[in-house]
C-alpha cells in the first residue's frame, strides 16, 4: 500500500503527492550534508544510512507533512503530484450545463 500526502490548494483543487518522493529529498539533503561526515566510512555506508533516513521519515506522518512543507517547494513534487478529483460525475450528469458546439 502507497503513502500518500494529499493536499488541498486554495482554489479547492486537491493534490495527492507520492509520500516516497518526500522522503526521498529529505533522504538525498540529508546524504548531501553528511558526505563530509561520512568520508571516513566505506561506501557501503551512506546508502544504508540512507535507507534507515527514508524509512524513517515515509513512518512517521508529521516529519513527512513539517519537510514537504518547510523544505520543499511546489517545482519539488509538481510531476509527481496527482490531481484528485472527487466529483461525483453520475449524480452531476443531469444538472450540468452542456451546449451544442460546432468546430
Amino acid at each position: 500500500m502507497e503513502k500518500y500526502l494529499r493536499v488541498k490548494m486554495s482554489d479547492g483543487s486537491m493534490y495527492d503527492i507520492p509520500a516516497e518522493v518526500i522522503a526521498d529529498h529529505r533522504a538525498n539533503f540529508y546524504e548531501n550534508n553528511s558526505a563530509e561526515k561520512l568520508a571516513y566510512h566505506s561506501s557501503s555506508v551512506q546508502p544504508r544510512l540512507r535507507k534507515v533516513e527514508k524509512e524513517y521519515t515515509l513512518n512517521n506522518d508529521e516529519i513527512l507533512i513539517e519537510w514537504a512543507t518547510n523544505h520543499m517547494d511546489w517545482k519539488d513534487v509538481e510531476e509527481s503530484a496527482l490531481k484528485v478529483d472527487l466529483t461525483n460525475h453520475e449524480e452531476e450528469w443531469k444538472t450540468a450545463e452542456k451546449q451544442i458546439l460546432t468546430k
